[in-house]
């Protein structure tokens, strides 16, 4: 199996196992006799190791080679999400659920790393693209295919669902000869923390991420709700707007991968920011027609998805001997965006409604366009002048 196909699997099945929660969370509620508020801790017993956690540990797979890690993250995974199926209690599933967020957070860093070492900027760039469309597959996926599973096998069928995907990724890296068991620094823990800590031209790239996706996801959580308020739509049926945002992201990640090597990853990420951004100054503009309203959303999700694996690129190409950990400091902060994002947002929303939320994007969508302006690099070099060559096994 080709790898860019097994690490689209690993990440598909982290993406999938967020998305799909929300399909079970009413059985949850009625079968372990929990309220829904707290039955949804569910899903931020699962979000909050993954944020906080990937940082920790990504300069696993630099030091121990990116099928080490991938195995880990993945049997750790597999098991958790195995555990969830079996959870007699709430207090057990989120323990279990806990634990399928460190297995995501091992995850994560290394399968982008792995992506990330192809020794040229093209080849990096379309590996990132194919890599990242595993994401807006997973949203146009996680919920039908768990609204599906449990009404055939009840809330705990999906988790089973999510085990079977990770053993199958499981085994295909295991057999695989073409992901790197090499390690690719030589630096301890601590010297790799510092190594991103210190960079500031790292650092300044991940402030875009943060800034741009703490607009991006603030309002992307609400989506439904706007159409169901403008619309009148019922709840269930406005949160079908979110496979319009998955289709169009699988297109955007694709289209995106095709031309990085044409007109960069800074070019790509400028056009996905500007996208997003006039996209969500126009959202409150269009509730006087439906169609009207999912073309811009539209544009936002191609935007939003268009631009990741160029940022994503540009990260990769920071350091040889710290992909994985700058990935991962660079996943914390699209992550720390998500917990920031819908906590404003959804302050701004109760106070004044969309017409000042999408306003309140688009700008922060203008402060990481110009943050990307001034500090996003024109070129990347394949080999950091401070590393050493990447060793491929």
């Amino acid at each position: 199996m080709p790898t860019i196909v097994l690490l689209g699997m690993a990440i598909f099945v982290v993406g999938v196992d967020s998305y799909i929660v929300a399909a079970v969370l009413p059985a949850v509620a009625d079968d372990l006799h929990e309220s829904i508020s707290n039955v949804g801790l569910v899903a931020s017993a699962y979000a909050l190791p993954v944020a906080l956690l990937s940082p920790v540990f990504g300069p696993l797979s630099d030091r121990r080679g990116r099928r080490f890690a991938l195995l880990l993250g993945l049997s750790i995974f597999a098991a958790a999400a195995s555990a969830c199926i079996v959870a007699p209690s709430l207090p057990l599933l989120l323990g279990a659920r806990a634990i399928n967020g460190v297995g995501a957070a091992i995850l994560l860093p290394a399968a982008f790393a792995a992506a990330g070492d192809l020794p040229t900027d093209e080849a990096r760039g379309k590996a990132i693209a194919l890599v990242t469309a595993a994401f807006p597959l997973s949203n146009l996926l996680g919920l039908p295919f768990g609204a599906l599973a449990t009404s055939v096998g009840g809330w705990r069928a999906p988790f089973g669902l999510i085990a079977a995907v990770a053993v199958v990724a499981f085994i295909g890296v295991a057999t695989s000869r073409q992901v790197s068991t090499a390690a690719v620094s030589g630096r301890g823990y601590g010297a790799t923390f510092s190594r991103v800590i210190h960079d500031r031209k790292a650092l300044a790239v991940m402030s875009v991420t943060l800034v741009w996706f703490t607009g991006a996801v603030g309002l992307f959580i609400y989506v439904g709700e706007f159409i169901h308020e403008s619309f009148g739509i019922p709840s269930e049926q406005a949160g079908l707007a979110y496979l319009v945002v998955g289709v169009v992201g699988i297109v955007a990640a694709r289209t995106s991968g095709l031309v990085l090597a044409r007109i960069g990853a800074r070019r790509t990420v400028l056009i996905g920011i500007a996208m997003f951004g006039c996209a969500a100054f126009l959202l409150p503009l269009t509730t006087s027609a439906l169609p009207l309203a999912l073309g811009v959303i539209s544009i936002w999700a191609f935007g939003t998805w268009f631009g990741v694996p160029g940022i994503q690129t540009i990260v990769a190409g920071l350091s040889n001997t710290a992909r994985g950990t700058m990935l991962a400091f660079n996943g914390s902060a699209l992550n720390l965006g998500g917990v920031i994002g819908p906590f404003v947002t959804g302050r701004i929303i109760d106070s004044a409604g969309f017409a000042l939320a999408g306003p309140w994007s688009a700008f922060l969508a203008a402060c990481a366009f110009v943050i990307a302006w001034r500090v996003l690099p024109h070129h990347v070099p394949t080999v950091d002048p401070g590393d050493t060559p990447i060793v491929h096994a």
